[in-house]
């Protein structure tokens, strides 16, 4: 690879990314204190790479994007999906063949990508749970990649979670379980939360750290090697309480479903379906 020298006074290795909102921002807060790597951010509003850059010495600010392809190895772009497609022209054709460029549009053509630049696009899907270094991140590879750039990648990543490679046809309900899934997660546990207080027995502070703390602890199970099965075996006694409550679980997969539903519908550029009466 055509990047022996240094840069500045920099490493070698260098980790551009491109869009520093929540998730640019997140991952390039991680890489930082993970990969040993510098990283250097760029945003179209410079103030805002500029506030990325506070997190960590690590990170520094591009004076373009002319400037990342030049010093850079792996480029991350996390930009929206319209503006993606313009920086992946930008760019992509200045990069060198054996750089990778991972990108968080998880709408993105890698094949038209392929067409447009000599690097190796790979598509990631993070999740917020990187920021506690646990959870899945999806990530898909083009077609004809080899295991030297699938090693890098797993290489980049599993200091923050799980890389976990999956086809492109599944990007969008495996999203739903991983990047999304924190949300529906917390929906749920506050939802439930709320119904414990409205009983009276509980205020709502007090419903809520029962929750977590339960939360926290089920997932212990399931790292301690649990299955859900396995949960419910041990807690739902023939007759008791807890089979009486589950009762009210009656037609869960319908609403999950329906989650998919509504999900893949939005993915395909199609608006919220309006509830009857509205």
């Amino acid at each position: 690879m055509a990047r022996a020298r240094s840069h500045r006074g920099w490493p070698t290795m260098t980790i551009g990314i491109i869009g520093t909102g929540h998730m640019g921002g997140m991952l390039a807060a991680l890489l930082a204190e993970t990969s040993g790597e510098r990283i250097l951010v760029f945003n179209r509003t410079r103030e805002k790479a500029t506030l990325v850059a506070q997190r960590h010495p690590h990170i520094s600010v591009a004076r373009d994007l002319s400037e990342m392809a030049e010093v850079c190895d792996t480029v991350l772009i996390c930009t929206r999906a319209a503006d993606g497609e313009q920086v992946v022209r930008d760019i992509g054709p200045q990069l060198v063949p054996r750089a990778l460029l991972l990108t968080t549009i998880s709408t993105a053509d890698l094949a038209a990508w392929q067409r447009i630049t000599p690097a190796v696009p790979v598509k990631m899907v993070p999740s917020l749970t990187q920021w506690v270094k646990s959870g899945a991140i999806l990530v898909v590879y083009p077609d004809g990649a080899d295991r030297e750039t699938k090693r890098r990648v797993e290489q980049l990543l599993r200091p923050i979670g799980r890389p976990f490679p999956i086809a492109d046809e599944q990007v969008r309900v495996a999203s739903d379980l991983t990047s999304c899934g924190p949300a529906f997660w917390a929906r749920l546990c506050s939802a439930w939360a709320h119904a414990a207080a409205s009983t009276g027995a509980l205020r709502p502070a007090e419903a809520a750290e029962f929750i977590r703390d339960t939360a926290v602890g089920f997932a212990r199970l399931l790292e301690a090697g649990w299955s859900f099965d396995e949960v419910l075996d041990a807690i739902c006694v023939p007759g008791g309480v807890t089979e009486a409550g589950l009762e009210a679980f009656a037609g869960a997969e319908e609403w999950f479903a329906d989650l998919h539903r509504r999900t893949a519908r939005f993915a395909r550029g199609h608006p919220p379906e309006t509830p009857p009466g509205n």
